[in-house]
């Protein structure tokens, strides 16, 4: 099989430290030519310094979800193998006509059933797992027995999954996410550093904060303690005659998804939905879970977890820290030595769009450093002397929302909602946009038309995605710029961690990373090279600028060195003016 001399299947179990690292329990692995097994036990583990198989440039190891794996090579200290290849990855890509596929990513267990493929009971993969869970490493001689016939099953199943599917593989593109799943499981090795002192005040002040916010901000009366009621939402609806979309029982819909809806139609909404995304629900633990004891917060990073192959950061009971209200990032914070950095790329979609389509007007715009100025310029929205610093507003209010909607297909009501001009302007600007960039609508139009009659639709570097009848043409309409981003971020992330440096977490279309003091410069330097051309390998060329934001030097945390117009920087100091003041102590 593609003329590998040997094809390693293997699987560990293991349970988590207190900083939710992978201590492994044991491992079974099975060489797919020859039949060879390996069964080893914790104690034998640790005695190796390396896989006790061939990890070099002739063999390929293989595994279902296999950052998992890999997480617990570093724990052992073991040197990556050179071939990695993902069954769970693979079985996304390749499984594009299964029914259930489209929906979400499976698990082991849910991808034997879709393929017909006998497996384990879901109840008896639960009780083996509680009894490695509890047993810590340590267990009879009849529970190892147990262990390893569980063990050897998930690697019966991966084996039975991967003969299905290889044939239709992709050999040098797998190989390539199965490297991004190495640096997947070094960027969930690292993690994103903490403040754990304003963390355990935060947790101390939760609830009074809560409460404070919610007497404060919720005009309509309508929470009980930290919940609304919806008894009182309905009366609040019926006595302002609103429409209101309604769940399968009848009652209001009450996601923050469609209470944000709702509040563009009814303006004396909007703090109410402001209290409730940035403290009035959150549950603070879901962050605790996530922090272990070096101050370091860990959430999975689920790569490939969405339909344009980006990742989805989450857990059970776990929230991950970039994806909280930005207040709650001021608490990031490095260890004693060591910086913090963001590294943003600059209007990568814009940037892709322009490249892809090579549409001359949208290329230069991208090139002169502000998109939104440029598409302001030609519309005439701004003279053509316009700068940040003198038009701020229009920039900001009018022509960013305007070149950002267009990529997902904004209509002219949606331009009148976003910057509270009429429908007629609406309706002009949005044809401006068209006759602006000309080539760029064309070329965007035509990859519609294209995956449509496909039924299915690639990214730059070839993730796929399945197009059927019910398939939104909004989807198509961004999908190579978000999977093709999805790329660029997958590129940079495998050169840097396999460079050495630290990456802590992954974010849409940036990276925080961590750095010793003593070598911030370099590491800058580097990051930056290294994103400018994972940039230059998916556009074809065109450098994607990276904006580097202010290190986060210790023993600061961001919220020290954040501007007060910052993204959440106001929420941080009022909170924190809060905690000093000793408002709970008054208030009780």
């Amino acid at each position: 099989m593609w003329q590998f001399e040997a094809i390693w299947s293997l699987d560990f179990e293991f349970f988590e430290d207190e900083n939710h690292h992978p201590v492994p329990v044991c491992m079974f692995a099975r060489e797919w030519h020859t039949g060879t097994e390996i069964f080893l036990r914790r104690e034998q583990l640790l005695a190796l310094r390396q896989a006790p198989f061939d990890i070099g440039p002739r063999s390929l190891v293989v595994a279902y979800a296999v950052n998992a794996e890999l997480s617990c090579f570093i724990a052992l200290g073991w040197p990556f193998p050179h071939n990695v290849l993902d069954v769970y990855v693979e079985v996304s890509a390749a499984g594009l006509d299964i029914e259930g596929l489209e929906l979400k990513r499976p698990s082991l267990l849910e991808t034997c059933a879709l393929y017909g493929i006998p497996a384990m009971p879901a109840a008896e993969k639960t009780r083996m797992r509680d009894l490695i869970l509890s047993g810590k490493g340590k267990y009879t001689e009849d529970e190892w027995e147990q262990i390893e016939g569980y063990n050897r099953a998930d690697v019966n199943e991966t084996d039975a999954v991967f003969g299905v599917i290889a044939p239709s593989i992709d050999l040098p593109r797998a190989l390539l996410r199965g490297r991004y799943m190495g640096a997947v499981a070094r960027m969930e090795w690292v993690g994103l550093p903490i403040s754990r002192y304003l963390l355990d005040l935060l947790i101390e002040n939760w609830e009074p904060l809560q409460l404070y916010y919610i007497a404060r901000d919720d005009e309509f009366g309508l929470y009980d303690h930290t919940s609304i009621r919806l008894e009182r939402l309905q009366d609040l609806i019926n006595k302002r005659g609103w429409d209101w979309p309604l769940t399968s029982t009848g009652l209001p819909e009450l996601k923050l998804k469609t209470l944000g809806r709702q509040a563009k139609r009814y303006p004396e909404l909007k703090k109410l939905v402001r209290l409730r995304e940035q403290i009035a629900e959150l549950k603070i633990s879901s962050l605790t879970n996530t922090v272990g004891a070096d101050g370091f917060s860990r959430c999975p990073l689920l790569p490939f977890w969405t339909r344009s192959g980006r990742n989805q950061p989450s857990g059970r009971d776990k929230i991950f820290l970039p994806a909280l209200p930005g207040w709650l990032h001021g608490g990031i914070a490095p260890p004693p030595g060591y910086a913090v950095v963001k590294f943003d790329w600059d209007g990568q979609e814009y940037g892709e769009t322009a490249a892809f389509s090579g549409d001359p007007a949208m290329l230069e715009d991208y090139r002169s450093g502000d998109v939104h100025l440029g598409f302001g310029k030609r519309a005439g929205l701004v003279p053509p002397d316009a700068t940040k610093a003198t038009h701020r507003e229009i920039r900001d209010k009018i022509c960013k929302p305007i070149v950002h909607g267009q990529s997902y297909g904004m209509t002219a009501h949606g331009i009148a909602a976003k910057t509270g001009k009429s429908l007629l302007w609406s309706r002009e600007i949005h044809a401006s946009h068209r006759l602006t960039y000309p080539v760029a609508h064309r070329w965007i139009a035509d990859v519609v038309a294209q995956a449509k009659f496909d039924g299915v639709i690639h990214s730059a570097f070839g993730w796929p995605m399945a197009v059927t009848s019910t398939t939104k043409s909004r989807t198509l309409l961004n999908y190579m710029a978000q999977a093709s981003g999805a790329d660029m971020m997958r590129i940079a992330a495998i050169a840097a961690t396999e460079a050495g440096i630290q990456v802590c977490a992954p974010i849409h279309d940036a990276f925080w990373v961590l750095a010793p003091l003593d070598q911030l410069d370099d590491t800058i330097r580097q990051m930056t090279e290294i994103m400018i051309k994972a940039g230059e390998a998916v556009t074809g060329g065109l450098t994607i600028g990276v904006t580097v934001e202010d290190p986060v030097r210790s023993p600061k945390c961001l919220g020290d060195i954040r501007r007060p117009d910052d993204k959440g920087q106001a929420m941080w100091t009022e909170v924190w003016d809060l905690i000093l003041s000793g408002f709970k102590r008054e208030a009780s």
